[in-house]
C-alpha cells in the first residue's frame, strides 16, 4: 500500500510539473533546487484547506501605508481577514514600523502573505533609515559583473531582514528615449546587452540571496514619452524594432531561468491592436511572453491604482485571463475581490483559471519559505540593516561607476598641486557638501558655492587669482549652460556631473570646452565623494557611459585612469571588518577618562586607503571645542622623522649629501672640539655621544633679575611653577633684552609666542652651547634632540634656504599635505591648532599654534627636532609616499634606492634607524610600538603626545595625535596606559 501511494503520488507530481513545463518552455531556475514532491504536497494541501474567496484573494497584493497608526493596522486586518490578500505591498515608512506592521498581517493570514517592495536602488526607496544604493543608470556604468551580483545577494539580505519575498526590480526597460519622464535614471541604460546583462546579473544575486527578483516593465517601457502613472503610453514600433530591443533583455531574462516578470501599461498596436493596456493584454502576455517566449514564472502587473489602466473597466478579471497571476496594488481591494467574486459567479472567470494562478503563487510561496514562516526581528534591526559591508558596497558601486569623458592634457588626476591655485564651485548645493569636503582632503582647495544665477557674476571676480578650477553641476533646473561657461572661461577647468548624462547636452559648450570631465550620475553623499576622489587619482577610473549624449557622446563612452594618490573608505575596502577596530574607540575613552589627554585623533591607512580617521574628545578638559579630524597638532618630535629625516633624503638622493659628511662642515662652531668628527648618519643614529639636553633657554635670563635657584626640586614657596614631576621654577625673573623682546624689531624677527620674540642671534648662542656641552666618552647610543638641530643646520647649508621653504618646496606642498607646516599661525587660525601647555615658567601663556618644545621655539619655531605642525590626514600623504617607494600623485619625490636604505637600515647598537625609531624586538617590554609590529615597521614618537608608524610588510599607516601635555606636560598617563601601543595592537590584530 505504503509503495503505491508514493507511485500514485510521483506520477500526480510528473503530470503536474510536465503540464506547467511543456511544450518547451523555460523552468524557472527557482524551481531547479526545489524538492518538488513536498513543494507540491504543501501546495495541494493547503489548497484544498481553502474556501473559494480565499483562492481568489490569493491573486490580490494590497498596496498599504508604512504607518503605524491603530486605524492603519484596522485597515491591514480587514484586508487580510475579508479579502484574503495572498500579498501586501507597503508605501514609505520606517523599516520597524513596516516590520511590526509584517508581522502584524501575517499573524492575521490564513495563508502566509507574499510580502514585495518597490526597491529599485534599496530599501530607502521606500524606508528611511536605510542604505540608499545608486539607482540603475549609475550601476549601468559599471564594468564589474561580480560587483552587481553582490548588490543583488546584499539587496536580498536586507529584504528578508523585513520579511520581505519579492523584490520589484530590477528594471530591465531599454531606455532609448532620453526624454523618457518615467524610466529614464531608472534603466541600466540603451544598450539592450548591457542592459539585459547587468539586470540578470542583478537578479541572480537577488535569487541566489533566496528573495524573488522581478524584471519590468514588459514588453518594454524604455521608449515613451508619457507616464504609465498618469496616462496609458503609446509605443508605436513595429514588431522587428520591438523584438530587437525592447523585448531582448526580456528574452535574455527568460533564458537565463529567472522567475518573475511585471507587466507594464503600454498600448502597443504591433503586439496588440485591440488598444488595451499592455497589462490586459492576452496576445501579449499569453501569447507572447507566455507561448512564445516560454516564460513559465510569476507574472504581475504593474500597480493597478496608476491611471494608464485605473480606469479600464473590469480591470482586475482582464488582467487575470489574460495571463497575470497576481494584480498589484488595485485602489480599492474590496471593489476588486468582489468583481473577481462575481466573475466566477457568472461564469466569466472560471475556477480552473483561479486555480492555475492560486496555485502557482502557492508555489513561490512555498520556494521563498512561507511554508516554514517566522515572524521578523524586530530586536536592533536598524544596525542588522545597515552594516559596514552595506556601506562598503554602496560606496563600491559609486566608485566603480565614476566616467571620464574628457581629459585633456591627462589633466585628471590632477598633478603638479605646488603650481595650482584651486578653487572648487558648486552649483545647486549647500556649502558644508560632501564633494568639497573631499577635495580638500587632496589639497589646498578654496570652495564657493552658488544657490542661484545670481550668485554667478560675483563667483567668477573671485575667481581670478585661481588657475584651475573644478565646477561641479548638482542640479540643473537653475543653472544655464552659460553660468558654466562663465565660471571656467580662461582657466584650466574640470567639471563634474552629478545629475542624469542626458543632462549634459544643456551644457554642451562647456562639456567641450572643459579640459576635464566626470560624469557620477547622481547627486548623493557618496557620488560626491568618488567623484572628488576620482579627480586627484584616490581611485582609479574605469566607468563607462550607459547612454549616449547627442551630439557629444557614444554609448560606451569613458576613459580609465589609475590609482595614485590615497582613497578614503570603510576597513571592509580592504578585507578588514570595522567592528575589529572598535576597540580603538574603547581604549581612547579608557585615555580620555583618565585624563591622559583631552583629545587626540587616530588615523589608520592600509593599502593605500584611509580606512580609519576619527576624532574624539575636546581641545582643553572644558570640553568647549571638540576636536575634528581637520585640527592641526603640535608633533613634537616627530618633527625628526617627518620633517629632518625626508629633507636629509631628498638631499641625499640628490647627491647633495653624504651620510658620512661630519657634522662641522655645516657647523662651524663644532670646528676645532671634540664634536668635530661627528657624521650626519652618527646624528640620525644618536650615537654622537652629545649629552640628551641642554636648557637652550638660559642664555636669555638675565640671572641678576632674580636671587637664589631658577629651579628647586621640592615644591617651595617662590617657585610656583611646576615644569616636571619633582621640579619647580620662580617666574618672577626678566629677560635679558637684548636677546628677548616682547615686540617685533628688525634683529627680531623670530616669535617664540604671543608678544615675544628672541634675538636673530640667538641660534648662534645655541650651537655654541652644544659645541661646548660635555661629550660623553662613548658614542654609544643615547637620544638627544641635539643630533636634529645639528642636523638642521647640515639642511639649511646644503639647500640654501630654511628647512621648512625646503621641505614646502620639495615635499609637503606638492603632496598636497597643506596643515604640515612649521610655524602654523602664518598660514591658519589659532583655532584649528590643538593648544599644548600652560606655560607659566617661560612664556607665561597657553601655547597654541607656538611650538611646544623649548629648543625649537628659541629658534624660531623651526628645528629639526621639534616644531612641525600637521593634522593627521596630511601627514598620511608623506608616509604613504615613502610606501610608494619615493611616488605620490604620479610624482617621483625620492628614488626607491633611497627610500629604502633610509626605512631599512637598522644601527648595529640599538633598535633606531636613520633617523626613524623601530621597534624593540629583543626587548619587546621597552618597545614603542605593540608586540605584534613587525621589525620592518618604522616612525617615531613625540612628548606632546604623538607617534606615528608605517609598516611596510603590511602596506599600513598608523597615526596618533593628542595635546596629552595641555594644560601640564606631567600628566604621564598617556605612557602609563600604554595608549599608543594597545592602539596598534588592535590595528595588528584587526588584519590578522
Amino acid at each position: 500500500m505504503i509503495k503505491k501511494h508514493t507511485l500514485l503520488s510521483c506520477l500526480i507530481l510528473l503530470v503536474s510539473v510536465g503540464t506547467l513545463f511543456a511544450k518547451g518552455k523555460i523552468e524557472p531556475g527557482i524551481y531547479k533546487h526545489a524538492d518538488k514532491q513536498r513543494m507540491q504536497q504543501w501546495v495541494d494541501s493547503v489548497y484544498n484547506s481553502m474556501t473559494q474567496d480565499e483562492k481568489i484573494g490569493q491573486l490580490i497584493i494590497i498596496h498599504v501605508t508604512g504607518d503605524n497608526t491603530d486605524a492603519n493596522k484596522r485597515r491591514i486586518n480587514n484586508l487580510v481577514q475579508n479579502v484574503y490578500a495572498g500579498g501586501i505591498l507597503f508605501s514609505k515608512g520606517t523599516p520597524t514600523d513596516q516590520a511590526e506592521l509584517t508581522n502584524l498581517g501575517q499573524s492575521g493570514a490564513k495563508i502566509p502573505l507574499l510580502v514585495t517592495a518597490d526597491a529599485e536602488w534599496g530599501l530607502s526607496m521606500r524606508l528611511s533609515n536605510t542604505t540608499r544604493f545608486p539607482k540603475n543608470m549609475m550601476i549601468g556604468a559599471i564594468r564589474d559583473d561580480s560587483l552587481i551580483y553582490r548588490y543583488g545577494l546584499e539587496m536580498a539580505r536586507q529584504c528578508r531582514l523585513m520579511g520581505i519575498h519579492v523584490n520589484f526590480a530590477p528594471d530591465i526597460d531599454v531606455n532609448s528615449n532620453p526624454d523618457n519622464p518615467v524610466i529614464g535614471i531608472r534603466s541600466f541604460g540603451e544598450d539592450s546587452d548591457k542592459v539585459a546583462e547587468w539586470g540578470i546579473v542583478y537578479a541572480k544575486g537577488v535569487e541566489d540571496g533566496g528573495v524573488l527578483p522581478v524584471a519590468k516593465h514588459f514588453p518594454g517601457h524604455g521608449d515613451t514619452s508619457t507616464d504609465s502613472h498618469y496616462t496609458l503610453p503609446l509605443i508605436t514600433h513595429d514588431k522587428n524594432r520591438l523584438n530587437e530591443v525592447e523585448l531582448s533583455p526580456f528574452k535574455k531574462y527568460i533564458k537565463e531561468g529567472l522567475s518573475s516578470i511585471m507587466i507594464a501599461h503600454l498600448n502597443i498596436p504591433a503586439l496588440d491592436d485591440s488598444g488595451a493596456p499592455s497589462s490586459l493584454s492576452k496576445p501579449i502576455i499569453t501569447d507572447l511572453l507566455k507561448n512564445n517566449l516560454g516564460f513559465r514564472g510569476l507574472i504581475f502587473t504593474d500597480g493597478l491604482a496608476m491611471q494608464g489602466v485605473a480606469k479600464e473597466k473590469d480591470m482586475s478579471l482582464r488582467a487575470i485571463l489574460a495571463g497575470n497571476d497576481m494584480l498589484l496594488g488595485p485602489s480599492s481591494p474590496e471593489k476588486e475581490f468582489k468583481a473577481l467574486q462575481a466573475a466566477v459567479a457568472d461564469g466569466s472567470l472560471s475556477m480552473d483559471v483561479v486555480e492555475d494562478r492560486c496555485k502557482r503563487i502557492l508555489e513561490y510561496k512555498y520556494l521563498l519559505g512561507l511554508n516554514g514562516y517566522k515572524p521578523s526581528n524586530i530586536d536592533n534591526l536598524i544596525n542588522r540593516l545597515n552594516t559596514p559591508y552595506a556601506e562598503w558596497l554602496c560606496r563600491k558601486l559609486n566608485e566603480q561607476a565614476i566616467t571620464l569623458l574628457r581629459n585633456e592634457d591627462k589633466v585628471i588626476p590632477l598633478k603638479n598641486l605646488d603650481k595650482r591655485k584651486i578653487a572648487a564651485v558648486a552649483l545647486g548645493e549647500t556649502p558644508d557638501n560632501s564633494f568639497q569636503n573631499t577635495l580638500k582632503l587632496y589639497g589646498d582647495v578654496t570652495c564657493f558655492t552658488a544657490s542661484g544665477t545670481s550668485d554667478i557674476a560675483d563667483i567668477k571676480k573671485q575667481l581670478e587669482g585661481f588657475n584651475t578650477v573644478i565646477v561641479s553641476v548638482h542640479t540643473t533646473g537653475t543653472f544655464s549652460g552659460a553660468a558654466v561657461d562663465s565660471l571656467i572661461e580662461g582657466k584650466e577647468s574640470i567639471v563634474t556631473f552629478l545629475v542624469s548624462p542626458y543632462l549634459m547636452s544643456k551644457y554642451a559648450s562647456s562639456v567641450k570646452s572643459t579640459n576635464g570631465l566626470i560624469m557620477a550620475y547622481e547627486n548623493t553623499p557618496f557620488a560626491q565623494e568618488y567623484a572628488a576622489q576620482a579627480i586627484f587619482g584616490g581611485n582609479a577610473i574605469r566607468g563607462k557611459l550607459p547612454v549616449s549624449v547627442s551630439g557629444l557622446f557614444d554609448v560606451g563612452d569613458g576613459m580609465k585612469t589609475s590609482k595614485v594618490r590615497l582613497s578614503y573608505n570603510v576597513p571592509e575596502e580592504v578585507g578588514i571588518r570595522s567592528y575589529k577596530l572598535q576597540k580603538i574607540e574603547d581604549i581612547v575613552r579608557e585615555g580620555l577618562a583618565a585624563h591622559a589627554y583631552p583629545g587626540c585623533e587616530v588615523l589608520v591607512a592600509k593599502d593605500g586607503v584611509v580606512i580609519y580617521n576619527k576624532a574624539f574628545g575636546s581641545f582643553e578638559y572644558d570640553n568647549k571645542r571638540p576636536v575634528l579630524t581637520s585640527d592641526i597638532y603640535d608633533l613634537a618630535s616627530m618633527t625628526k622623522a617627518a620633517a629632518t629625516v625626508p629633507a636629509v633624503m631628498k638631499l641625499y638622493d640628490d647627491k647633495k649629501l653624504l651620510l658620512q659628511t661630519p657634522l662641522s662642515d655645516y657647523v662651524k662652531q663644532l670646528r676645532h672640539t671634540d664634536k668635530d668628527k661627528i657624521t650626519i648618519r652618527q646624528a640620525l643614529f644618536h650615537e654622537t655621544g652629545l649629552t640628551s639636553f641642554i636648557p637652550y633657554y638660559l642664555p636669555a635670563i638675565d640671572q641678576d633679575s632674580y636671587s637664589g635657584q631658577l629651579i628647586v626640586y621640592r615644591q617651595t614657596d617662590g617657585y610656583p611653577a611646576l615644569i616636571d614631576n619633582g621640579a619647580w621654577a620662580r617666574t618672577d625673573f626678566k629677560f635679558k633684552p637684548e636677546l628677548i623682546s616682547q615686540i617685533s624689531k628688525p634683529g627680531f624677527t623670530k616669535q617664540i609666542a604671543d608678544n615675544l620674540y628672541v634675538s636673530d642671534s640667538y641660534k648662534d648662542i645655541m650651537l655654541q652651547n652644544i659645541a661646548d656641552s660635555k661629550l660623553r666618552s662613548k658614542k654609544s647610543y643615547l637620544y638627544s634632540c641635539l643630533n636634529f638641530i645639528l642636523l638642521k643646520e647640515a639642511v639649511e647649508k646644503t639647500a640654501g634656504t630654511d628647512l621648512n621653504t625646503f621641505l614646502q618646496n620639495n615635499f609637503y606642498s606638492k603632496l598636497g599635505a597643506v596643515t604640515t607646516t612649521y610655524k602654523p599661525l602664518t598660514k591658519f587660525d589659532k583655532s584649528i591648532i590643538a593648544p599644548t601647555e600652560q606655560d607659566d615658567f617661560l612664556r607665561k601663556q597657553l601655547l597654541q599654534g607656538y611650538v611646544h618644545d623649548e629648543g625649537a621655539a628659541f629658534l624660531g619655531g623651526i628645528s629639526g627636532n621639534a616644531g612641525l605642525f600637521s593634522n593627521a590626514n596630511d601627514l598620511a600623504k608623506l608616509f604613504q609616499m615613502w610606501l610608494d617607494q619615493g611616488t605620490y600623485g604620479d610624482e617621483k619625490y625620492l628614488s626607491k634606492e633611497t627610500v629604502r636604505m633610509f626605512t631599512m637600515t637598522k644601527s648595529p647598537n640599538s633598535r633606531r634607524g636613520l633617523g626613524f625609531d623601530k621597534p624593540d624586538m629583543q626587548n619587546t617590554k621597552s618597545s614603542p610600538t605593540s608586540p605584534s609590529t613587525p621589525a620592518s615597521v618604522y616612525g617615531h614618537t613625540g612628548f606632546t603626545g604623538t607617534c606615528f608608524w608605517v609598516d611596510p610588510d603590511n602596506d599600513l599607516i598608523y597615526i596618533f595625535l593628542s595635546n596629552r601635555v595641555n594644560p601640564s606636560r606631567t600628566s604621564k598617563d598617556l605612557m602609563k596606559l600604554n595608549i599608543r601601543p594597545r592602539i596598534q595592537e588592535v590595528i595588528y590584530n584587526a588584519i590578522k
